[in-house]
């Protein structure tokens, strides 16, 4: 079969050398160039053969094709030639393979293509292998690279449509021209690229259609071609307009009896140059957002090692990004037991090329932080993890929240624990009284009635204020109590609620004393405040014994002006103070006359002071007495 091809190709030499004889009888002794390529025909054509299917499948190739195309035997065999050969997704157009295969009879036709950035041309022929039943089972293609052919010939004016017509269909416009600049042909896409009719481009030189201000000078690019004959670089052309369209310039040179003519093709880049910008604006934004992203972003290698950081190191870890590239956590002094940590996270991404996402935390000067953290994989051409990409996002002020949330509902759940069993409390008290009352009230005497009533009132009231201060306190948690500050007299607030309580001091016979020092109004709500003097004067009340005193003071001191409730009361112990003002504890205790609390007095008291701005403390000692001191803002 290759004997056959062999002998196949040196008839189609002679058949070459033939044609090329009769050009020379046609153009005498004018041109050197018949002579020229009649002494070169045989270095200017060489042999490809390969043997293909009729389904286009790549079956054999010699040595001469696998070094035009630089490739290895396996990366050619059972592929599709137009894919080995020409890296195209279908079918070549002109190819006559499908005619061979149908009629069974040779053929031979024309394939442009371009190799190593610069166009090449062959003829190709193609014979059928049949097999006994005479259908086609194998093609012999014959592949001749005729390129230095074409271009000679189409100097002394020989296949010059053939030739055009090649280079029109390559899809780059194209120039030949002499060392001066001087244009000697051209395909028709030059003209309609820069905007010039054909007789206008005619009268133009390299010089008029070329701005090298960004490339190199006509000079610089004839001198790089001294030692090889082809040069690829970037250049701007000019059009007619004055507009400058970038372009890729493939340059060939073609010595010529001692002249330098020179082969050029000519690739618009507009587009590609604009996908260049785009991808550049692109980018420029993706790393403008990436450094001013408020989350951690690193890359990291195989190795563990920071490839890249963001700017966020420096607010969220006090480390400039630059102390980062090339370095481990651990070469960067992190805590061992968290580099450790990282690593296996890491690892396993490597290992599964799948998203990661875990939480930890450690400490930043002395502050626990807290992070999300994201590992995405990055893939190499081959589907294998090359690099991390690590986002962390501070999450300390979520986490720090859901603990408090967490915390805030135990301590809701303990305080209604608490409510239910003091709403209970009376109710076990009443029910045996009243259990009585109906079964012997009518035997029962007036004095022993009289008792139990007074039972169920107090176990009465003392339900009405718990669930009076329960609503109170509801109301101020959900926001339904609005503030509304205003200017006003202490003291006259102080003065009508002892009113309120007159009757109650004159039954325990507790003296209470006013000293009043100020001369400003405060600047707070007048519900707030009159509910939070009536609890703390009741409460000094309940715990004070008979004869005893109370003593309320007020003082002007900068801005503020306090107001304390002093007794001589039963006092709390420092243990119980503690308990104070907490939802969770709901400390109560009965008065001196066993009178009864609800336990959110104080829960009121400083839910309304801070609400206005002020603060409220207690100072107490077990059998001597308690004060209560509030603060608030003295009016402008």
């Amino acid at each position: 079969m290759y004997k056959e091809s062999s002998e196949h190709l040196r008839l189609r030499i002679k058949e070459l050398e033939a044609e090329l004889k009769t050009v020379k009888q046609s153009f005498g002794t004018k041109s050197g160039l018949v002579k020229h390529l009649l002494q070169n025909a045989k270095n200017q054509t060489q042999e490809y053969l390969s043997v293909i299917d009729p389904n286009f499948t790549v079956v054999e190739v010699n040595k001469n094709r696998l070094n035009q195309l630089g490739k290895k035997r396996n990366e050619i065999i059972g592929k599709k030639c137009y894919k080995a050969f020409y890296k195209l997704d279908k079918e070549c157009e002109e190819c006559l393979a499908k005619e061979v295969v149908e009629s069974g009879k040779s053929d031979r036709f024309l394939k442009s293509f371009e190799i190593n950035n610069s166009v090449k041309f062959e003829e190709k022929t193609i014979n059928p292998i049949l097999n006994e039943d005479g259908a086609v089972e194998q093609l012999v293609v014959e592949s001749k690279d005729i390129t230095g052919y074409y271009q000679l010939v189409d100097k002394v004016g020989q296949r010059e449509e053939f030739f055009k017509n090649i280079f029109e269909s390559a899809g780059d416009a194209f120039l030949i021209h002499d060392s001066k600049g001087n244009i000697l042909d051209f395909g028709s896409k030059l003209p309609l690229l820069l905007g010039y009719t054909e007789l206008e481009f005619k009268n133009l030189s390299v010089k008029d259609i070329d701005d090298p201000t960004y490339s190199m000078e006509f000079g610089k690019r004839q001198e790089q071609m001294n030692d090889k004959d082809h040069l690829l670089f970037e250049t701007e052309l000019i059009r007619k307009s004055g507009e400058r369209i970038p372009v890729e310039v493939s340059a060939t040179l073609i010595p010529l009896q001692g002249q330098r003519l020179f082969f050029v093709s000519l690739r618009n880049l507009e587009k590609r140059k604009k996908t260049e910008e785009n991808l550049k604006v692109s980018e420029k934004r993706f790393r403008t957002l990436v450094e001013n992203a408020p989350d951690l972003i690193m890359r990291f290698d195989k190795e563990f090692k920071h490839l890249f950081v963001n700017a966020a190191t420096k607010p969220l870890l006090n480390i400039e990004p630059e102390e980062f590239i090339g370095k481990t956590h651990e070469e960067l002094g992190f805590p061992e037991h968290m580099c450790k940590f990282w690593e296996k996270e890491m690892k396993k991404v490597f290992e599964s090329s799948e998203l990661n996402v875990v939480e930890f935390s450690f400490c930043i000067d002395g502050e626990e932080k807290y992070f999300d953290w994201q590992l995405i994989p990055e893939f190499d051409k081959y589907g294998n993890t090359e690099t991390i990409m690590a986002v962390a996002r501070d999450i300390t002020l979520r986490k720090l929240n859901e603990k408090a949330l967490e915390e805030a509902v135990k301590t809701k759940d303990k305080f209604l624990s608490i409510i239910a069993h003091d709403l209970k409390n009376p109710f076990n008290a009443m029910l045996p009284i009243v259990h009585i009352l109906k079964e012997n009230h009518m035997d029962m005497q007036r004095e022993q009635l009289s008792e139990m009533i007074e039972l169920i009132d107090s176990s009465v009231k003392q339900e009405y204020n718990l669930l009076k201060n329960l609503l109170e306190w509801s109301r101020a948690q959900t926001g339904s109590i609005k503030l509304k500050p205003e200017n006003l007299n202490l003291r006259e607030l102080i003065d009508s609620n002892l009113l309120l309580h007159r009757v109650k001091a004159e039954s325990k016979n507790i003296s209470i004393q006013v000293e009043d020092k100020v001369q400003s109004n405060v600047c707070a709500d007048k519900y707030m405040i009159e509910t939070v003097i009536r609890n703390l004067v009741s409460n000094a009340l309940k715990f004070t014994d008979t004869n005893g005193s109370i003593g309320i003071n007020l003082v002007e001191n900068g801005k503020l002006i306090y107001c304390s409730v002093e007794d001589s009361g039963i006092g709390i112990s420092s243990e119980n103070q503690k308990k104070l003002f907490r939802i969770d504890t709901n400390y109560t205790r009965l008065g001196t006359k066993d009178e009864t609390g609800t336990g959110l007095g104080l829960l009121l008291c400083k839910e309304f002071i801070e609400k206005n701005g002020g603060t409220i403390s207690v100072e107490s000692e077990a059998g001597v007495g308690s004060k209560f001191t509030i603060s608030l803002p003295i009016a402008t």
